[in-house]
């Protein structure tokens, strides 16, 4: 189901944060993480099924600069396996950041995000430390971040009802900052009102006025990657495709099982046995995958769903149903919710 063309591993479900709104579920008991053979294998699969250079692997956690020895082997073999082609990139909270860490990761050719949702008040609303409260994360970030060059950088927020608000103004200070690279995303799983929701259109045409007053003015605006696929899936959308079908990620969670959607992971490790399809002791379960990801799209289509949709909702859906809840159908708005879930 899909075309393929992106191995996301997720190294371990550690993490030194405790961000309210992770969709991972990290630090939890006994804890998992994948091995450098592990990964490796992974890897291999990918590669042999997927042609270059239509080839992306994220590496990601928890946090994936925990292990630093570990991301360093899996970074480089993907590297060596994949070929110049192979487009590499990881999320990292940057608490852990060093000069000799950046420059292995521009190297190795390894895009770097760094996960912020603003300033101060907001960053540190949502993101704290997992084993103390009395240090800012932000802080910390900021103190690691002063010495490296950041046009090559990029930074990613989530905001919220309680920050969307000043998302134009968290998105200025980090173009202030030299990022080059700047995304956001809403938190999903937020209940937003309709007043959310209008304040998060006003600040997204607050976005855009801004965006082009600095390209009338000669300035290099940030590059805004979410915009390209936003603007992709809405043409997609004009013209009745359900791009949503077309799942393209390869799943690898830190138990080393292969799952059909990354919200599996959002479960303590090993729980989502629904949403498992496959393991690299043995190979992904492409029927499996294709089976589950069907079930969930026939199910959203029966709701009246799909067609206005801007981000995938396969894993809005996954993720309640493998909470055994009922998720909450705006498909369109006047829609019935449902009774069953989408697999039963």
């Amino acid at each position: 189901m899909g075309h393929l063309d992106h191995l996301a591993v997720y190294l371990s479900d550690s993490c030194n944060l405790a961000c309210s709104y992770c969709y991972v579920a990290v630090n939890q008991s006994p804890g998992a993480r994948l091995t450098l053979e592990q990964v490796k294998k992974a890897v291999d699969e990918f590669c042999e099924k997927v042609p270059s250079p239509d080839r992306k692997v994220t590496f990601l956690g928890g946090e994936p600069l925990l292990d630093w020895k570990l991301f360093a082997g899996a970074a480089r073999y993907a590297r060596e396996r994949g070929g110049p082609d192979i487009v590499l990139q990881t999320f990292t909270n940057g608490t852990l950041l060093t000069p000799e860490k950046v420059r292995f990761l521009e190297d190795t050719g390894v895009h770097c995000t760094i996960s912020l949702d603003g300033q101060k008040k907001d960053n540190d609303l949502h993101r704290v430390y997992h084993k103390t409260k009395e240090r800012s994360v932000y802080d910390d970030a900021m103190e690691r971040l002063a010495p490296l060059p950041k046009a090559n950088l990029g930074v990613s927020l989530v905001f919220t009802q309680a920050t969307v608000d000043r998302l134009l103004s968290n998105v200025h200070a980090f173009h202030g900052m030299g990022f080059g690279r700047i995304t956001f995303n809403p938190e999903l799983y937020e209940d937003w009102t309709d007043d959310g929701l209008n304040h998060m259109r006003k600040a997204l045409s607050g976005l855009a006025l801004w965006y082009r007053k600095l390209l009338d003015m000669g300035i290099r605006p940030p590059q805004i990657q979410i915009l390209f696929a936003v603007i992709q899936n809405l043409e997609s959308n004009r013209l009745g495709e359900r791009w949503w079908h077309e799942c393209h990620n390869m799943v690898l969670g830190p138990d080393g099982r292969y799952y059909s959607c990354d919200k599996g992971l959002s479960y303590p490790i090993g729980t989502a046995k629904a949403l498992q399809t496959g393991g690299v002791e043995g190979a992904l379960d492409w029927t499996g995958r294709g089976r589950q990801l069907a079930a969930y799209a026939e199910y959203i289509e029966k709701l009246g769903g799909g067609d206005k949709e801007v981000f995938c909702p396969i894993g809005v859906v996954a993720h309640a149903e493998q909470g055994a809840r009922t998720p909450n159908a705006r498909w369109p708005p006047s829609a019935a919710r449902p009774t069953r879930s989408p697999t039963a």
